[in-house]
C-alpha cells in the first residue's frame, strides 16, 4: 500500500496546540543572567546532533559560569515549544515555513533569526549497494513512489516531520508537494538511519553534513554517501556527478542543500542569545566548518586546483 505523509498537514497539527497569545516577545530574563551567566536548555535539530554538541563544549569551554542542556528533536517540534515558550532558543536545519511566518505575522511578533550555516544533505546506502551516483529526477521519482531503475527502494528518513524531509520534498517535488513513497522507514534518531542503511542493501537514507562527517571519524566503511547528480541533460544544468563538500556547497553546486538558523524571543544579555552570538563568532563558525557544515559568517576561501 502506497504511504502517504503530507508535511503541511503535520506541522498543521502541530501548530493546532498552540496559544499565540503566548507569543509575545519576553522582556524578562532571570534575576543576574547575562550572555555568559546562568543556564538554559535549548532545543535542537536532530539532524544537527554532533555540530551543535561541540558549539556547546565550546561555548561552556569559554564561558564555564553559563550551563546549557540540550533536547534534540525535530523542527517543526522545536518551533513549536520555541513559540510557546517552552525553550528559550532553537536551532534548527531549515528556514521557517510559511505557517510558522504566518503564525509570526499574525500576532505582530518579531523573531530575530541568527544565520548561522549551510548544511548539504547526503544520500547514503549500503557498501553491498551497487550504485555509485544517484540522479536528482531519481530522487524525485523515489519520493513520488514511481518506478526507477533502484529496484523497490526504501526511503530512510529522519523521524517525522523533519527538516530534511521538509527541505527535500520542496527540492524534488515543488513547493507544498509531500513525500509519497511506496516503501519507507523512519527513526528518531540519525545513528538509527545509518544503522538500518548499513543492514539493508536495498534502502537509501538521508543525513546531514555533520553526521556524514561522524561516520568518517568513525572510519564506517559500511556506508557510501553518494554523489548526486543534478541534472539530466547539459541544457538543465549540470550533469557531473557532484560530492557532498563544503566547497561545492559553497559554489552552489550541491543541489541539497539546507539553512542552519537560531531563534530566540530572548532579549539581549541573556545566556541564550549569548549562545547564538557564539554561535555567529569565528570560534563558532570554526566549529561549523571542522563538521564540513558551511559557515555562513565566516569568508570561506575556495583554492581551484591547478590539475
Amino acid at each position: 500500500m502506497k504511504m502517504r505523509f503530507p508535511i503541511a498537514a503535520c506541522v498543521a497539527a502541530l501548530f493546532a496546540s498552540l496559544v499565540f497569545a503566548g507569543c509575545e516577545k519576553n522582556e524578562q530574563k532571570p534575576a543576574g543572567e547575562t550572555a555568559t551567566y546562568g543556564s538554559f536548555q535549548l532545543v535542537a535539530d536532530e539532524t544537527l546532533r554532533p555540530v551543535v554538541d561541540s558549539l556547546i563544549s565550546g561555548f561552556s569551554t569559554e564561558n564555564p559560569e553559563a550551563h546549557i542542556t540540550v533536547k534534540y528533536t525535530s523542527a517543526a517540534e522545536a518551533v513549536r515549544e520555541l513559540l510557546n515558550h517552552d525553550t528559550r532558543a532553537i536551532v534548527i536545519d531549515r528556514m521557517l515555513t510559511p505557517m510558522e511566518e504566518a503564525a509570526l505575522q499574525k500576532d505582530s511578533t518579531t523573531l530575530p533569526v541568527y544565520k548561522l550555516a549551510e548544511d548539504g544533505i547526503g544520500c547514503i546506502v549500503s557498501a553491498d549497494n551497487t550504485h555509485t551516483t544517484v540522479r536528482k529526477s531519481d530522487l524525485a521519482r523515489m519520493f513520488r513512489g514511481e518506478a526507477t531503475g533502484w529496484g523497490d527502494i526504501t526511503i530512510v528518513l529522519p523521524q517525522y516531520p523533519s527538516s530534511a524531509e521538509y527541505i527535500l520534498d520542496s527540492t524534488l517535488l515543488g513547493s507544498g508537494a509531500q513525500t509519497n513513497a511506496y516503501y519507507l522507514r523512519r527513526f528518531s534518531t540519525t545513528d538509527s538511519i545509518i544503522a538500518y542503511v548499513r543492514d539493508h542493501s536495498k534502502s537509501i537514507g538521508f543525513i546531514g553534513s555533520a553526521w556524514k562527517h561522524w561516520m568518517e571519524e568513525h572510519n564506517d566503511s559500511s556506508i557510501k554517501v553518494l554523489p548526486v547528480i543534478p541534472a539530466d541533460s547539459s541544457s538543465r544544468g549540470l550533469t557531473e556527478p557532484v560530492l557532498l563538500h563544503m566547497a561545492y556547497v559553497a559554489e552552489g553546486l550541491y543541489p541539497l542543500v539546507s539553512r542552519v538558523n537560531g531563534y530566540s524571543f530572548e532579549v539581549p544579555n541573556t545566556v541564550p542569545r549569548g549562545f547564538l552570538a557564539y554561535a555567529s563568532t569565528a570560534h563558532g563558525q570554526t566549529v561549523f566548518k571542522n563538521f564540513e557544515v558551511l559557515p555562513i559568517t565566516q569568508p570561506i576561501r575556495l583554492v581551484k586546483s591547478r590539475f
